[in-house]
């Protein structure tokens, strides 16, 4: 998003690709046979020039997880590398192997879907070039068929040009972690020395350029992978991601972005780019597609909880509708707002989540998270009065939310309410600031939404930091505006527009607590010391935020980190 979109409130208080894309998922994972203790690469040399990227794991199942890594070769030739993986951080004792190439094609990354592993197991893996070395080794872990505790930290919205990834280095040291979820904006496409912090010159983009191209997408990934926090908190736990719009553009829809330009050439073109050079570097277990994959899947943790990640921006989000280029705070044609043909998420992944959620309480998950871009939630601006034309929106003002798409937000409501879908969590990114939002059919009307009064919310919104990304840290208004947020929006119960890290879930049968914590630097690299600043709990069944003046107990006896 652009400054302008991230500052919203400051205004307010003053693919067409090869299938080589998925590396080892398909016929070009080589041979994985179990092997005897002299099997892979425990012998061999690190070469961390080589390897320059690290290695990564995602997309865990009970049974399967995927590996990935890239290798920087000169000569441009195709590599052919060797796998392990074992439960032993020494990899004396691989369990499984195998080989996978790394093709220019593929921009020298090889992904490998290792199937056959053990359910709620870690894992330690590394790749290795014949004579010439080996990555540094790397560990995961897999889903539980039966568990009843699990812990996940979840970030979006790092701009590499606004400062160092401290927080990804906070969240690598906890090494319970069950899972990482990115909810988008991995990456950012804009030109060096735009939206940027102009006293970190050694973090301006490359390339200079926006990125546009397959080769500029490529590029831009390299560098954000060089950073060693990032590469650390790959190489410890397996990563959940989608993107959101700077993946591509910013403000993007199915058509468009508000940062793309006819010089720039072919939306589609730029489009199918971006994703797949996503699908590169990622360790995600998706097929390419034309134009793009789709990322909406479902991840179970046991019957604790579902995982259900969206995709709100790419596949098939209507315009926005706002009568500006920033976050829609101007309201427009109000018409456009209750139109029920526009999609945000599209007729075929709307009618997948509706039916995922159904599935996810028949089965008896006590959780239902949602890994979801933009905020779910009604939200007002907090100094606009109400006007009669605003109310035909309810004076809600910001198109590129949920809220500028209120008829397909209604139907994913009225299926919760009607369903009896209870225990229900939005994980939220994208906006830079930090919020606790309980989710009401209308918060603003005290006949349908006093929880003091028996009228409780259905659902909550946990909604985390940036890594990186500006929010109001410049604004001298800052201290003020969770203030005035709270009291336009009853239904916000926490709100920090300043602040970076991350959020981090502790979820057992019984409740969900939700934890905000924040680094103490991040305009310069290696410290990645943090605060604890801000938990609630929410009791199952119950949809409502309650202090918690503690943070949660880390699991018992972790496996050791790789």
């Amino acid at each position: 998003m652009s400054v302008g979109r991230r500052e919203f409130i400051i205004g307010s208080v003053g693919v067409a690709a090869s299938s080589q894309l998925l590396g080892g998922c398909g016929d070009d994972s080589g041979d994985k046979e179990p092997v005897g203790p002299d099997g892979g690469v425990p012998g061999d040399q690190v070469n961390t020039a080589l390897f320059a990227h690290g290695v990564a794991s995602g997309d865990p199942l009970a049974n399967a997880v995927i590996l990935w890594t890239r290798v920087s070769v000169s000569d441009g030739a195709n590599l052919e590398l060797g796998w392990v993986i074992s439960k032993d951080a020494s990899l004396a004792a691989p369990v499984l192997r195998g080989t996978v190439v790394a093709t220019a094609e593929a921009d020298f990354t090889a992904k490998v879907d290792v199937v056959g592993l053990e359910a709620g197991t870690t894992y330690y893996y590394a790749f290795s070039a014949a004579n010439r070395g080996r990555s540094l080794t790397g560990r995961t872990r897999t889903l539980p068929t039966t568990s009843d505790h699990a812990r996940i930290a979840f970030t979006s919205c790092a701009n590499f040009q606004n400062g160092y990834f401290t927080a990804y280095g906070a969240i690598a040291k906890r090494t319970d972690l069950d899972l990482w979820v990115h909810l988008g904006d991995y990456i950012y496409e804009y030109k060096a020395g735009e939206y940027a912090d102009p006293n970190l010159p050694a973090r301006q983009h490359v390339p200079a350029q926006e990125a546009v191209t397959l080769a500029d997408y490529r590029a831009r990934y390299a560098q954000y992978r060089s950073d060693p926090d990032l590469q650390g908190l790959h190489r410890q736990t397996p990563l959940i991601a989608v993107w959101d719009d700077h993946e591509v553009a910013n403000n993007a829809y199915i058509d468009g972005a508000q940062n793309h330009n006819p010089d720039e050439g072919e939306w589609l073109d730029r489009k199918r780019a971006g994703a797949r050079a996503f699908l590169e570097w990622l360790p995600i277990r998706v097929a390419p597609a034309d134009p793009v994959p789709k990322i909406f899947r479902t991840f179970k943790f046991g019957e604790l909880f579902d995982l259900l990640m969206l995709d709100t921006r790419i596949i098939a989000r209507a315009k926005q509708a706002g009568d500006d280029d920033s976050m829609g705070t101007g309201v427009g044609d109000p018409s456009v707002w209750l139109d029920p043909t526009r999609q945000l998420l599209g007729t075929e992944q709307e009618t997948w989540f509706l039916k995922e959620l159904s599935d996810s309480k028949a089965r008896g998950a006590r959780w239902r998270l949602i890994g979801n871009q933009v905020i779910f939630t009604q939200a007002r601006d907090p100094l606009v009065p109400v006007s009669p034309v605003d109310m035909m929106t309810r004076n809600i003002r910001f198109s590129d939310f949920w809220d500028g798409y209120q008829p397909a937000r209604q139907r994913v409501m009225d299926h919760l309410l009607t369903n009896g879908i209870q225990n229900v969590v939005f994980m939220t990114g994208d906006i830079h600031t930090s919020w606790a939002l309980e989710v009401s059919k209308d918060p603003f009307d005290p006949k349908v939404y006093d929880p003091d009064r028996g009228l409780p919310a259905f659902a909550i919104e946990i909604v985390g930091p940036s890594v990186t990304s500006q929010a109001l840290e410049d604004d001298p208004a800052a201290p003020v505006v969770p203030m005035l947020l709270a009291q336009a929006n009853p239904q916000l119960k926490y709100a920090d527009v300043t602040r970076k890290g991350y959020v981090l879930l502790d979820i057992t049968n019984e409740r969900l607590q939700a934890e905000w914590y924040y680094v103490k630097v991040y305009k310069a690299p290696g410290d990645v010391s943090e605060d604890f600043a801000k938990a609630f709990t929410c009791q199952q069944s119950a949809a409502r935020f309650v202090d918690s003046p503690t943070p949660s107990a880390p699991k018992a006896a972790p496996a050791p980190a790789a």
